[in-house]
């Protein structure tokens, strides 16, 4: 616990420390600064008079320097903060991404950062409240691949939905990366979550980015745990995705994206064992979720496309695998009217046990300089629900949703977007409101 309050308020610190000496400083003026605050209300009415509503106001608070490529200061602090006026009980709570001070040498060849921060490299599992370090090997590699960089980092986890760290865990752990032209991008690290004595994973991360001229891009990314949980399990593939883009032609675009995870608590799994209590056989083997889907987009004139796709999704060991066919068209300008037409239909079918459809139809133009307005409908839709810190997907396949929606251009830098939709079915109605203004400066 002690370590948890050392890390939080170095981090509150870092930014104290930025906010007195940016004036005297020139080189860490922030280059990116976004203020946003945004609020939405439900009213859900259910068959036979029973009601709910809920209502949720956030606030976001975003300061970003640039990247010293010559040396100096760099810093990041990134800020949510929710609040639920209609919720009796409910309290008001904060998030933090980013929390950090850090230094880049003049030659740019060594960089420190210290706070809480998100190693993006490292996927799901860059959260860290602690410090890294960044060595750069090579700015140019003899065979001309590009540059190679290590990182090391160590530290505690922060916690997702509050400000503040998890007790009893620590992270350690380095990647390196090789960055090339064309965005091409290369990672490969280790990851070690400890849990009071017990490795609670031990995890190598791939990621890939392989663009091949204009005609194919590859991306990619793993995550292959060395050992199970606690020790209990065996080694294994734990999550894969690919995304593979090929144009053999200029109008033409083909798509196949591939999507496989093995998800298990494996902090469950590790406190059971600290604690005594027994690990069931089911906790280990865990869920499987697997996807496969292929798509092909025509691009036939300026602005109109026709796109069709087939893909297979799977969401545990002992389900039928789920198809699904998708066909739309989309066009920008219409007919030179101005609006941006997008049609969609997709049929989904587990066998004969059940098949419907999925349509989503919506219409937009600009209206005057400064605003955009949309109007959509959309039929068998899902709802994604976070209730108790559990998160659920709700699959409507008889529920029908329209609406309008509006991005208003105050400023320069400033933006309004305000929506209004309608959700229906057999048993349940409910309209809701979602509104917000960003700044950026």
């Amino acid at each position: 616990m002690r370590r948890q309050r050392y890390v939080y308020f170095f981090s509150l610190g870092c930014l104290a420390l930025l906010i007195c000496s940016s004036p005297a400083v020139a080189e860490i003026s922030p280059r990116y600064a976004r203020i946003g605050l945004f609020g939405q209300a439900a009213q859900r009415s259910f068959e036979g008079g029973d009601g709910a509503t809920f209502s949720e106001i956030v606030a976001t608070l975003t300061f970003r320097s640039a990247i010293q490529e010559k040396g100096g200061f760099e810093y990041a602090f990134d800020l949510r903060a929710y609040g639920y006026p209609s919720a009796e009980g409910r309290s008001q709570r904060a998030s933090l991404y980013d929390a950090y001070l850090g230094w880049r040498a003049p030659n740019g060849r060594f960089a420190f950062k210290a706070g809480q921060m998100w190693l993006n490299d490292l996927g799901g599992l860059g959260s860290i409240g602690g410090a890294a370090a960044e060595f750069v090997l090579s700015n140019k590699l003899p065979s001309g691949i590009g540059k190679l960089t290590f990182s090391a980092f160590g530290g505690l986890e922060p916690k997702i939905m509050k400000v503040g760290y998890v007790p009893n865990i620590t992270k350690f752990g380095g990647f390196f990366s090789l960055e090339g032209d064309g965005a091409r991008r290369h990672i490969l690290g280790y990851m070690n979550i400890h849990n009071q004595g017990l490795t609670e994973r031990s995890v190598l991360v791939f990621t890939n980015y392989f663009p091949v001229r204009s005609s194919l891009f590859l991306y990619q990314t793993l995550e292959y745990d060395l050992t199970g949980p606690a020790g209990y399990g065996s080694s294994k593939l734990t999550y894969f995705f690919a995304n593979l883009r090929f144009a053999p032609w200029r109008p033409l675009e083909l798509q196949g994206i591939y999507h496989r995870g093995w998800s298990i608590d494996a902090r469950m799994i590790t406190e059971n064992q600290l604690n005594g209590r027994p690990i069931e056989e089911q906790a280990l083997e865990g869920l499987l979720y697997e996807s496969l889907e292929g798509r092909l987009t025509f691009r036939f004139s300026h602005g109109y496309q026709i796109f069709a796709g087939y893909g297979q999704d799977r969401t545990s060991r002992l389900d039928q695998r789920m198809n699904h066919a998708t066909i739309g068209f989309f066009a920008a300008n219409l007919f030179k009217s101005g609006f941006d037409l997008r049609v969609s239909d997709s049929n989904y079918s587990r066998g004969t046990d059940s098949s419907y459809n999925a349509v989503y139809v919506s219409l937009g133009r600009n209206v005057g300089r400064n605003v955009y307005l949309e109007a959509y409908y959309s039929s068998s839709v899902s709802v994604f629900r976070i209730i108790n810190n559990t998160w659920s997907v709700e699959m409507r396949p008889k529920t029908s949703r329209y609406g309008v929606s509006s991005v208003i251009h105050l400023l320069r830098s400033a933006s309004l977007l305000v929506a209004v939709d309608r959700l229906g079915d057999d048993f349940s109605k409910e309209i809701s409101l979602l509104t917000g203004i960003s700044y950026r400066f």
